[in-house]
């Protein structure tokens, strides 16, 4: 350990040579995703199309009778803007994203390397240049690469070393524009303003206060004041007096009226409840984000004596790193695990808005860290890594599909045959006919049952492994009293970031990436549509995604539609109808009347079976089938176009 510490303190160039070279991986692989992967999320068409529409002016944020804003404007100005400026299309925007990531990885280094040194810098930039998971965030059109951009920009000024005011201004208004693109981010500019009155003092950080409240009313007065109708929702009612007329009485319906996790055995004997899938998602979220939850708890479970930190600041700032991540996850949780927000599994994505917070207590706190705590502080730790591991590697357990095909192909493989102890090369056979002969195993056994659990096998090999590694490092390599707990987490935080692209720590890609370019094929399927569709026409889209839509700038559209099924109210009278579309909302009544409206009808081939009427209907003609846009979802990803028969037809 002296010894490489002592080349590392040496050679610090080798930290920038190395930061460029996973950061050069890292852009490579987010070009990839930026051009290959789905558009499966629905979240990323909508920022990217309603911006649009905001930008040209078709419509406006908050607008009455317009598309629902369902976010802070900036989340969809900023995308809307860059469409308009480039041209409209999925290419824009991934383009855009790939970008705004780069920017993003800058200032993280930035940060980390003000704040720890240029290796700490480097490591910052080896764990996203390794991560699969965040890669995929950051490659598309979502909010999660602007909001980290101005958060890491934020940290990198006021980390700054001369602490000046207008770096405290800066970093003020850029914390000020995250909150402006995602109002969940507002506790990091709550928090981050108070720590930096709590350390530079009252003149500073009343100049991080002015730069972040120039931003909030200056954006805000854009929108003012039907930016209230977004921002009621966020205050409970009748608290606030002047913003319940623009309260909606309508909200997305994501679980059912009354879901709850109490009491505990109402529910905890059915596994297909949904319930359950809370708590699988929760294990999802950890699986997202290992190494920021194992710098989390790793911090609370060592943390250091009074006289074991560097300095002043960097226990203060390591106090609010960790308030700001244990705040914004108790929201996140709450928000999404009770079906507020989501139907449960948005939660790992919701963790990728902060993670930059809890990984910032490493270079502010690691090297102070108690390394042999008390015992029950120990074992504390010990029972925590163990829930977190076992969260991760349950997450990559149920979804085991993977496993059940590489092991069914490798059980099929094609080998010589061995006949009376010779190989015969010119007579092949599958491998499990050997399994079946020497080892007396049926075919049941060999290829559908042992595969759900050599998962666990692996991984209890792979236990036995770093269980040895981590007493041997404790006694041959680490110098002074070091604890296994101390130890543990270090050992599985390299794990977590080394091995979280694999198989090992994680389950398959939760976003699908082709490996022909999805954003060409989008393309293509776009400049169809619009030869098909003429200029004018009044659209109704049964489409899960709206990115088709970026290459029909002169149709109308129906505004509630642009959430699909999210902002659907199931229950409602005809004599609603009006205020729900006045609030962004539809129902059945707007959905019939609608139908009656259209000149053109475009439905995705997964929903076919529910339009069979109009696909079979005398009042349609079906104009044109386009795709499949997307190669590795070809039956999901054809849409047919109808238009509506007239008269004199």
């Amino acid at each position: 350990m002296r010894r490489l510490h002592a080349a590392i303190t040496k050679y610090p160039w080798l930290a920038y040579l190395l930061s460029l070279i996973a950061a050069g991986w890292y852009a490579y692989r987010t070009w990839l995703f930026s051009q290959r992967l789905t558009t499966m999320i629905l979240d990323e068409s909508m920022y990217v199309y309603k911006g649009y529409l905001f930008a040209i002016g078709k419509y406006s944020a908050y607008q009455d009778y317009g598309p629902l804003t369902n976010h802070m404007p900036l989340s969809f100005i900023i995308p809307g803007f860059v469409q308009r400026v480039f041209g409209p299309g999925m290419q824009t925007a991934r383009v855009f994203a790939f970008a705004v990531g780069l920017v993003m990885l800058a200032g993280f280094w930035l940060a980390f390397e003000r704040l720890g040194g240029e290796w700490w810098g480097t490591f910052i930039v080896w764990v996203l240049a390794l991560s699969t998971a965040w890669q995929e965030v950051f490659s598309q059109g979502l909010s999660q690469g602007l909001v980290n951009a101005f958060i890491a920009w934020g940290f990198a000024f006021m980390f700054g070393k001369a602490h000046s005011k207008r770096q405290m201004g800066l970093a003020g208004g850029l914390f000020a524009l995250a909150a402006m693109t995602r109002i969940n981010t507002l506790p990091v500019l709550i928090l981050m303003v108070v720590y930096i009155f709590w350390q530079h003092g009252w003149r500073k950080g009343l100049t991080s206060l002015f730069g972040s409240a120039l931003v909030i009313v200056v954006v805000g007065a854009f929108f003012w004041p039907d930016i209230l109708k977004f921002i009621a929702g966020w205050i409970p009612e009748g608290w606030v007096g002047f913003v319940e007329p623009y309260r909606s009485p309508w909200s997305q319906q994501h679980l059912p009226d009354g879901f709850s996790y109490l009491p505990f055995d109402a529910w905890i004997g059915n596994f297909g409840g949904l319930q359950w899938d809370g708590i699988r998602a929760f294990s999802e979220a950890i699986n997202f984000n290992l190494i920021s939850f194992l710098a989390v708890f790793g911090t609370i479970f060592f943390w250091p004596r009074h006289n074991y930190w560097p300095s002043i600041q960097h226990k203060r700032l390591s106090l609010m790193l960790l308030l700001t991540w244990l705040v914004m996850a108790g929201l996140h949780i709450w928000v999404a695990l009770s079906g507020r927000s989501c139907r449960f599994f948005c939660l790992a994505g919701y963790f990728t808005f902060f993670n930059f917070v809890g990984l910032l207590l490493l270079p502010a706190a690691f090297s102070s860290l108690r390394r042999y705590p008390p015992g029950w502080r120990n074992t504390l730790a010990m029972g925590a890594l163990f829930g977190m591991v076992y969260a991760t590697l349950y997450t990559g357990g149920y979804r085991q599909r993977w496993m059940f095909e590489k092991w069914y192909k490798f059980m099929h493989l094609e080998i010589p045959r061995f006949s009376n102890g010779k190989f015969i090369p010119d007579e092949k056979a599958p491998l499990l006919g050997y399994f079946e002969g020497i080892f007396k195993l049926d075919y049941q056994f060999l290829v559908e049952i042992l595969p759900k659990y050599l998962y666990w096998i692996i991984l209890l090999l792979l236990v036995f492994a770093i269980v040895p590694l981590i007493h041997r490092i404790k006694w041959r390599a680490v110098r002074g009293p070091v604890s296994a707990a101390w130890l543990s987490f270090v050992v599985f935080a390299v794990l977590a970031a080394a091995l979280g692209p694999t198989v090992i720590f994680t389950y398959e890609s939760p976003v699908m990436a082709c490996k022909d370019s999805v954003v060409a094929s989008v393309e293509q399927a776009g400049s169809q549509l619009a030869g098909l569709i003429a200029p004018g026409s009044l659209v109704y889209q049964d489409l899960t995604t709206n990115m088709l839509l970026l290459y029909l700038p002169e149709i109308e559209i129906f505004p509630p539609q642009l959430n699909t099924s999210f902002n659907f109210i199931g229950r409602s009278s005809p004599e609603d109808s009006n205020e729900i579309y006045r609030f962004g909302y539809w129902d059945e009544y707007l959905k019939e009347e609608w139908l009656e409206e259209a000149d053109v009808l475009l439905i995705p081939s997964q929903f076919a079976s529910r339009w069979q009427e109009e696909l079979t209907s005398e009042a349609w003609l079906t104009i044109g089938e386009l795709g499949p846009y997307e190669s590795c979802r070809p039956s999901e990803t054809i849409v047919y176009v109808l238009e509506r028969v007239t008269p004199d037809e």
